[in-house]
């Protein structure tokens, strides 16, 4: 199955479509003629909205890429939900309220994921602590630090590095002194956590619903291919 409106969604039954397009797709589906003008309409907003976008492209640029991920994650723990409260107890619950309810969930965990961008940069004031205050000592936070934090120091540095090597009228444009090209890309510190319980907190919780919903995406994409194994071999001809 295909979208025909936007023509680049494929599903495997029109069923999988119907639960994407409630609770993903609607939200992002354009017409080929339509989805370049919106690029363009949506990226002149989102600069008169936050004009430290040029100051810190890289830093609002990771930050916008927070959007789409949020929305998956939520999406997917909200998915999975409705199919075991389908399967286990009948109740379906797609539509407008499910919908709404992705929405407001992810539009919370975008903030508090931005509050973390602007920690790792140096402002722990910005972290929320939701849960309340976490201990710093956590096998949790150390990978996190491990496979994330440090790795977004490094990539943020680079490109800092990078941009003050551009053509003297590209660099004028793009840089902020003779140092540092960006405003505050070079003040990545992957120990932020360790200053605040309150970032902690929030890492931790951040980190765990994206665990959660790799652990349910794996659960339903397994679940889904016994399935169309069963209904394979139930539709070959018995031979006697």
């Amino acid at each position: 199955w295909k979208c025909v409106r936007c023509l680049r969604s494929y599903y495997c039954s029109r069923q999988c479509q119907n639960v994407s397009w409630h609770i993903v797709h609607k939200h992002v589906c354009y017409k080929p003629s339509r989805f370049w003008w919106s690029v363009v309409a949506y990226t002149l907003l989102a600069l008169a909205l936050f004009p430290g976008i040029i100051r810190d492209p890289l830093i609002y640029d990771f930050g916008i890429s927070l959007v789409p991920v949020s929305f998956f994650v939520i999406g997917i723990l909200a998915g999975g939900i409705a199919q075991v409260m389908k399967k286990c107890f009948l109740v379906d619950m797609r539509g407008r309220m499910l919908e709404l309810s992705v929405l407001l969930v992810t539009l919370w965990l975008v903030n508090v994921s931005w509050g973390l961008v602007w920690a790792f940069f140096g402002d722990v004031s910005q972290c929320k602590g939701v849960l309340g205050p976490a201990s710093t000592d956590s096998k949790v936070l150390t990978a996190v630090r491990h496979f994330l934090f440090v790795p977004s120091q490094v990539w943020f540095n680079t490109w800092d590095r990078l941009a003050l090597q551009t053509p003297e009228w590209l660099s004028r444009f793009l840089c902020q002194s003779t140092d540092h090209c960006f405003a505050n890309s070079h003040l990545g510190n992957p120990d932020f956590y360790l200053e605040s319980e309150n970032c902690a907190s929030d890492v931790m919780l951040v980190s765990e619903l994206w665990m959660s919903a790799a652990v349910v995406l794996v659960i339903t994409s397994a679940l889904k291919k016994h399935e169309r194994r069963a209904r394979g071999r139930a539709r070959r001809p018995h031979q006697d």
